[in-house]
């Protein structure tokens, strides 16, 4: 059996990925340095080695730089929400160990820890990519409700009760994000019950 030829067209997207990842590597280390408010696409480009014009022509604008530089980062919490929804033995079970996994990996992520702590001193122009973002929001939702419905087909939901469940899950993981006020193990626990009771609740309806 001959192997599949690579295909030019292939090549050069997986160039640009590379290029693309290596100028967001750079944006998240001169953040981190700088600060969301001093950095420039001239220093990003300075970091990754690059034009300025190819920082232009990767992202156009800051604030297309600051989202993706944001929905990089929301990957690695929706890999990680879904490995622990898919391995959870029931949907209650699943819901809290996502909810708490999620939170303690905000907790270490050194992006989202510079966003928080770079607000805390007037440094806030990254924050609602963040939390006042509906397109973040939307790719979390439907995630969360996708890997849902795939780990257990037979909940009594219908899809349009899903996604609002899922909405507000995500929602609430976010308010504690931004503003912890308890351990990630306690707000899984609690969210972990609220699933509970909405199921029960849709079972008594029934």
């Amino acid at each position: 059996m001959t192997a599949e030829p690579i295909r030019p067209n292939a090549v050069r997207q997986g160039a640009r990925s590379a290029v693309r990842d290596r100028l967001l590597d750079a944006a998240a280390e001169v953040f981190a340095q700088d600060g969301w408010r001093h950095l420039t696409m001239g220093k990003v480009a300075d970091r990754a080695g690059v034009s300025r014009q190819t920082v232009y022509n990767e992202f156009g604008t800051k604030p297309n730089l600051a989202e993706d530089l944001v929905f990089r980062e929301l990957e690695s919490f929706l890999d990680l929400v879904r490995d622990r929804i898919e391995s959870g033995r029931t949907p209650v079970e699943a819901i809290g160990s996502a909810v708490e996994g999620a939170l303690s990996l905000a907790e270490v992520n050194p992006l989202l820890r510079a966003v928080l702590e770079s607000a805390h001193v007037g440094d806030s122009e990254l924050l609602p990519f963040i939390t006042q973002s509906d397109k973040l929001v939307d790719r979390a939702r439907n995630e969360v409700g996708d890997a849902i419905s795939t780990r257990f087909p037979d909940l009594p939901l219908s899809s349009d009760q899903l996604l609002i469940a899922a909405d507000a899950i995500v929602r609430i993981v976010l308010s504690h994000v931004t503003h912890p006020t308890r351990l990630p193990a306690e707000v899984g626990l609690e969210l972990a019950w609220l699933v509970s009771a909405i199921l029960k609740g849709v079972d008594g309806g029934n």
